[in-house]
């Protein structure tokens, strides 16, 4: 009389069988194996085996990327990570830029993103451009018109200040009578600070005698562009009046000027 193997209850037989009892026995034995090993068939290479259901012996064989694991595909660049943009949902975030740190944002599709950090709170130091220029630059117009200075700055938030600082030597001149020049500073084509009053003039001069006056004067403004675009900045310098040979030489016997943006985390 076949008995049961105790894990499986395959039917094997006993010392007691009859030979004809007994294979038939081994048969059955055989059949039972076979058939709960039959998911091991198959399969094809690269992949492995895996549990299809929590009943004994019940397998399937699957790719190495598991349908139910993270995929190998999801990232696709050096310093990407994975996060999730709902529950059982992993998506990959790509890398920031240097200097960068991972913030949470809950506008984000996987609620994270990486910032430009604002360590130690408002008026931080974010970067500086600096430019200079030296050669001469002839005014002779009631226009503004360009001196040759200008810098260009990215700023990395929107929410940032850009400090402007500016050092430019003049020589302003008249033959005759008294003159006057005065400057603007602007961001492309936005003027962001203006003498042209001419209670703000750089004036010099009186009566009837020739005037002239070198300086090198500093300028010094706050800009708030409210841009991460790419920002250039320019001064500008006109006459009051052209008579008497009203002239302004700007970088006179190539001087140096020089402008410097700062951007100033708010």
């Amino acid at each position: 009389m076949a008995t049961t193997t105790p894990n499986f209850g395959w039917a094997v037989p006993t010392s007691t069988d009859l030979v004809k009892d007994g294979a038939v026995a081994i048969e059955t034995l055989g059949d039972s194996i076979d058939a709960s090993l039959v998911d091991l068939k198959g399969g094809t290479t690269g992949q492995v085996l895996a549990k299809a259901t929590n009943t004994d012996m019940d397998f399937t064989w699957v790719a190495q990327d598991d349908s139910n694991a993270i995929q190998n595909a999801i990232v696709d660049a050096k310093g990407d990570i994975i996060a999730a943009t709902a529950n059982d949902t992993p998506a990959r975030l790509a890398v920031g830029t240097n200097n960068q740190v991972l913030t949470a944002d809950s506008t984000t599709a996987t609620g994270l993103k990486w910032a430009t950090p604002a360590a130690g709170g408002g008026g931080k130091l974010l970067q500086v451009v600096n430019a200079t220029y030296s050669t001469a630059t002839t005014v002779t117009s009631t226009s503004f018109t360009d001196s040759g200075l200008t810098a260009s700055i990215t700023p990395t938030s929107a929410t940032s200040k850009i400090l402007v600082m500016i050092q430019q030597p003049y020589y302003l001149y008249n033959l005759i009578d008294q003159t006057a020049a005065g400057y603007q500073i602007v961001r492309g084509s936005t003027n962001i600070v203006t003498t042209y009053n001419e209670n703000n003039y750089v004036y010099v001069g009186s009566g009837a005698n020739a005037a002239q006056l070198r300086l090198s004067p500093t300028i010094i403004t706050l800009d708030s562009p409210a841009s991460t675009s790419s920002l250039t900045y320019k001064i500008q310098w006109k006459l009051k009046s052209t008579a008497n040979s009203g002239t302004i030489i700007l970088q006179s016997d190539s001087d140096v000027a020089s402008i410097i943006l700062m951007e100033i985390g708010a």
